[in-house]
């Protein structure tokens, strides 16, 4: 006899919250890491931004998150009633430790992008995975990316393009980011490559969104004694749905265990200058040395770095 069509449903909608997949996201590494950043539409947007809550008990220790929820805002440019309750929450705090603790809660802002980790020692220089780093760092691919625009070269393009390094040095407040063009020859990417590149969009669904709203309002509600907002549907906006942002679905679904591997956590920017090596088949100059700035949102992942430290 066939399931009937509600339990269908339901099992349908289960296996796509649960089930594992072979997608992986990455981070930095202490030292030097190099990469090749995929454009597979070069008319569309290649990045994804991610902001995530956090809703923990505490401030600092290393309590269990109650829940680890995306934030609609950030992800899809829809109304968020997490960060809503969570300004109901700072604005009615008692005293300061409960509005640092409230404040905790807000979203954490990072992108992903789809790369090859071409860094010595990667075991498959040829597997296209998503990175995950902070907004100076990215802030800093841009920048050298219009410097090399300017000189009339393409340092995206998948035949000519070149290698990115991010070199990441110490630890906590003292972490800092350095963006450069990476030394030496850069292979070409495929075909092949461009087509494995993984659906960023699905990435931040699976990983951040299974209905743990909920739970994370009730939490707030509970602590902070604010009244829920009501719960509405999100919609990914067009440059999120475009075919750079969606391309295969394919992800690692355990949001958690990624989220609390801590040693792997991007940790906060400072300015960290390192000389820019362009590539010797680059007839541009080179792109001047660019540091990491450290805004409001890389603090508070720093600060979330030494929490669990």
């Amino acid at each position: 006899m066939a399931l009937s069509p509600a339990l269908q449903k339901l099992v349908s909608q289960g296996a796509n919250k649960y089930s594992r997949s072979t997608g992986e996201r990455i981070k930095p590494k202490e030292g030097i890491n190099r990469y090749r950043v995929l454009v597979p539409d070069v008319n569309a947007q290649f990045w994804a931004d991610l902001g995530v809550h956090w809703i923990k008990p505490e401030v600092e220790g290393k309590a269990k998150p109650i829940a680890v929820v995306g934030c609609p805002d950030v992800c899809f440019q829809q109304p968020c009633e997490i960060d809503t309750a969570i300004n109901e929450a700072i604005s009615s705090a008692i005293d300061e430790d409960s509005k640092k603790l409230y404040e905790s809660w807000r979203a954490r802002k990072t992108v992903l992008l789809n790369v090859l980790d071409r860094s010595k020692g990667s075991t498959d220089v040829d597997k296209v995975q998503i990175l995950e780093i902070t907004t100076g760092t990215f802030g800093s691919i841009l920048n050298i990316i219009q410097q090399y625009a300017e000189e009339g070269e393409d340092i995206l393009d998948a035949a000519g393009g070149m290698d990115i390094a991010i070199t990441r040095t110490g630890k906590g407040l003292q972490t800092e980011y350095a963006v450069n063009i990476a030394p030496g020859a850069s292979k070409p990417v495929t075909k092949q490559h461009l087509t494995d590149c993984h659906n960023l969009t699905d990435h931040i669904n699976k990983e951040f969104f299974k209905g743990d709203e909920k739970k994370a309002l009730n939490f707030i509600s509970q602590v902070a004694q604010v009244s829920l907002p009501r719960l509405a549907s999100k919609t990914p906006t067009a440059a999120l749905t475009s075919r750079a942002a969606q391309v295969d679905p394919e992800v690692d679904a355990d949001a958690l265990a990624d989220a609390l591997d801590l040693e792997e956590a991007p940790a906060e920017e400072a300015p960290a200058p390192v000389k820019t090596a362009a590539a010797t088949t680059s007839s541009a100059a080179p792109a001047e040395e660019v540091e990491v700035a450290l805004d409001d949102n890389d603090l508070e992942d720093v600060l979330a770095d030494l929490d669990n430290i």
